[in-house]
């Protein structure tokens, strides 16, 4: 088996009801003929572009393992279903054990990413600290050159004087 990821857009003006079957769908197909690894849906976002006149799209990533032929039966669908605005499948790996990857479920990356989070607003702290004590030597620097820039004035004004 492959190791795959497909991000897709389903139309944000789509009932809820119509999106989760959509997603129902696709999660059956995929369990059929293979492993799914990861649903994660992104929400609505605004899109960098105009798509069939739709300025917003639920944005939708699957990661999963399968074969080809699966791939094909989930853009077939894509096609065909006017709720999707775009897709796009990326092969990651090639001949993948799919019992090597753990399915990961949302709330535990939620987790796993709230730890990150907190360890990077410190370092950002720190780090603007850093800047901060970098700048105070630079401002000590500037009086002496204010002095030479005055010196530097006081002989032009000799000059101007003679």
């Amino acid at each position: 088996m492959n190791h795959y990821e497909t991000i897709f857009i389903v139309d944000p003006d789509t009932p809820a009801a119509d999106q989760d079957a959509v997603f129902e769908k696709l999660k059956t197909l995929i369990s059929a003929d293979g492993k799914l690894i990861m649903f994660d849906d992104w929400g609505n976002r605004k899109l960098a572009y105009e798509i069939k006149k739709k300025k917003t799209g639920r944005y939708v990533r699957l990661d999963y393992c399968g074969n080809g032929p699966l791939v094909d039966d989930m853009e077939r669908l894509f096609r065909l279903d006017y709720r999707i605005l775009k897709y796009m499948s990326v092969l990651l790996e090639k001949a993948v054990d799919p019992d090597a990857f753990v399915p990961v479920t949302p709330e535990s990356a939620e987790e796993t990413e709230t730890p990150e989070t907190g360890g990077d607003a410190p370092e950002t702290g720190e780090e603007a600290a850093a800047g901060k004590a970098e700048e105070t030597p630079a401002s000590e620097e500037t009086p002496p050159e204010d002095a030479g820039e005055a010196e530097t004035t006081e002989p032009e004004s000799e000059t101007e004087e003679s």
